[in-house]
């Protein structure tokens, strides 16, 4: 994974800003068990060993990778013992060396995804899980996107790796389990606060000037409240079938 998308820069808001609520959390993990059953698996891309932690407590064997060290520092402190620093798109890992792999807010970012998912394929014998979601789109968030196109900037170029649903229609996953929604309510005040840091990866290439703007338009949306919905989704694929892309 680029340098330029390691999470150490924000490892200490990253839970904060993208939340999952424990029974998303238990949901997706009591799924993923069901459909790996038993045995050693990978979490490319541990980030703060949510997932990984998740998968032990329910007697899975969960070796994870990570490029960013502070988010591994995080993994760390949920007793995680099996973490490693390295690039999903060379791992340090003999071939079908895993039962599964999980790559969860992976692959969208990741440039060299088919050469990611090469990898992740050679280094695992069964399945391979991901999770797509989706959420309501705020109309205070895009306050903050039409006053950048004003200035001139256009999101053509992102995600720069692929999209999980576009990677489903490249390649049949093998299960699809239930959508997990919650619903939340939330306050303009902190979605405001979470752009001004630039929380989310397709803010990091913004120049100061775009994003000082930009902000400057949502300051007369502070004070407000709204319902937010949120999906999750578990997609699993056998690695397999990623052989012809």
């Amino acid at each position: 994974m680029p340098a330029r998308f390691s999470f150490d820069r924000i490892a200490d808001e990253y839970e904060e800003t993208r939340r999952l609520p424990p029974v998303v959390l238990d949901g997706l993990a009591e799924q993923m068990v069901e459909a790996f059953e038993r045995g050693r698996v990978l979490d490319a891309g541990v980030g703060t060993g949510r997932y990984a932690a998740a998968l032990e407590v329910r007697g899975l064997q969960v070796v994870g990778v990570d490029v960013a060290r502070r988010m591994l520092e995080k993994a760390r402190a949920r007793r995680l013992s099996q973490l490693l620093q390295g690039d999903v798109g060379r791992l340090p890992f003999r071939d079908q060396a895993f039962d599964h792999s999980v790559a969860v807010a992976v692959l969208h970012i990741l440039p060299n995804w088919r050469e990611g998912l090469r990898e992740l394929a050679r280094v695992t014998r069964g399945h391979l899980a991901t999770v797509n979601t989706t959420h309501t789109e705020t109309a205070v968030g895009q306050v903050y996107v039409d006053a950048l196109r004003e200035c001139g900037w256009e999101r053509s170029s992102w995600p720069p790796g692929v999209e999980i649903l576009d990677l489903v229609g490249r390649v049949p996953p093998a299960m699809r389990f239930a959508r997990i929604t919650v619903r939340e309510e939330a306050r303009t005040d902190d979605i405001i606060d979470m752009f001004a840091k630039k929380s989310f990866t397709w803010q990091w290439d913004l120049s100061d000037e775009f994003h000082r703007r930009a902000l400057g338009r949502m300051e007369g949306h502070r004070g407000q409240s709204l319902t937010m919905e949120r999906t999750w989704e578990l997609i699993v694929w056998r690695v397999q079938d990623f052989a012809g892309l």
